[in-house]
């Protein structure tokens, strides 16, 4: 859950003052979080793949969003 909410945290920041190149941002998030469930729940690999896919649809969900939120160039 804890990378769930890092991820869209990071997805909406991402889509609001960075770039689509800051995604890459996201992988190692993604990686830390599923060795964190691969050694401390034992998590197989199937379920890895199921988190992993959760996590990196969630950041960039929120990364769409983000850039939803950017103000239109005629705003102030």
């Amino acid at each position: 859950m804890k990378g769930l909410l890092l991820n869209t945290f990071l997805g909406l920041a991402f889509g609001r003052f960075g770039g689509v190149w800051m995604l890459c941002a996201l992988v190692p998030v993604v990686a830390a979080e599923l060795l964190y469930g691969y050694y401390v729940h034992q998590l197989g690999f199937s379920a890895g793949l199921r988190r992993g896919a959760a996590l990196l649809v969630c950041g960039e969900l929120a990364f769409l969003l983000g850039m939803l939120m950017r103000p239109m160039p005629g705003e102030t």
